[in-house]
């Protein structure tokens, strides 16, 4: 039986306030959900932890988060999980699920696969990226979008967890060169998983996964049609040059992992590397960004100051 100690942090709180909670759990979450307990009322916020964690400490980053939206932070119940089959209950608990064309489902499941989808199986484990977070479906139906504009040639993911957005692209760019999507993490276990997935998907050839901190090991020569980056605020912040230069004149840059009340900071990051604002897309209270690189010898359009 495939058992892990594994420790939950369950809180309650209501719609507004929900994503800061889950924010600030999910840095040290190996896995975390949200959820409406009743339609129109509470969310329950469950995040699961690989070992016991410091109360202390999970109470302070609840309080901060309740004071950057000016609430008072409720009590979190911390709990060791009764020793279970994880592996089996995780995927019982993953349904398939329709993101705009895609389809994406565990390795589990056995019933159809919708006519004309883009089909997409995976086993996350430990690593973000089943597709049910706001997040990763703010990508996805970005990227989906992009598709009906524009080929991409080479492309980069930036924090690939379970590699579901490189396999994206993949899938939605099928002529994309050899190893022309390059998908990156610092988590070598989502290395590892993403790589995985990447054979389960058949498409290694347009795929290549390695470990990276930040860009550090990213070759950007030539620069890449599209930049993916589902992380979260701070880094999208702190990588705003480095994702900026990725991108070719032309390219686009989809940013997602940041809070409605972070989308200001982080525009005007990557505003200050040249980018246009092209939209946004809010899920639950997340924003995923579209932003462009201007082509060389074109002004920024008014876009760039809305």
């Amino acid at each position: 039986m495939n058992t892990v100690d594994l420790w939950r942090v369950t809180l309650v709180a209501d719609a507004v306030s929900q994503a800061a909670y889950a924010a600030a759990l999910e840095e040290v979450a190996a896995s975390l959900s949200a959820f409406e307990t009743a339609p129109g009322g509470p969310w329950r916020i469950e995040a699961l932890l690989t070992a016991e964690p410091d109360r202390g400490a999970v109470v302070a980053r609840l309080a901060a988060a309740a004071a950057s939206i000016g609430r008072t932070a409720p009590s979190p119940v911390i709990e060791r999980m009764p020793d279970i089959d994880w592996v089996a209950e995780n995927r019982r608990a993953f349904p398939p699920l329709r993101v705009g064309r895609f389809f994406v489902y565990g390795s589990h499941y056995q019933g159809q696969i919708p006519a004309g989808a883009r089909a997409i199986t995976l086993d996350a484990g430990m690593a973000f990226g089943s597709g049910e977070h706001a997040t990763t479906r703010g990508c996805l139906l970005a990227l989906d979008t992009e598709a009906k504009r524009r080929r991409i040639g080479r492309a980069l993911d930036v924090g690939c967890g379970s590699g579901i957005l490189a396999i994206a692209m993949a899938k939605t760019w099928p002529a994309v060169r050899p190893a022309g999507i390059v998908a990156t993490d610092i988590d070598p276990d989502s290395v590892r998983i993403a790589r995985e997935n990447v054979q389960r998907n058949r498409v290694a050839r347009a795929v290549r996964v390695h470990w990276s901190n930040g860009l550090s090991r990213i070759r950007r020569r030539r620069g890449y049609d599209a930049v993916v980056a589902n992380i979260l605020a701070n880094p999208l912040r702190r990588l705003a040059g480095d994702i900026s230069r990725a991108a070719r004149p032309g390219g686009i840059v989809v940013l997602s992992g940041l809070l409605g009340s972070q989308e200001n900071e982080v525009r005007a990051a990557y505003r200050a590397r040249g980018l246009v604002f092209v939209g946004r897309l809010a899920l639950d209270g997340w924003h995923t960004l579209v932003l462009r690189r201007p082509k060389r010898g074109r002004h920024q359009t008014a876009a760039a100051s809305r």
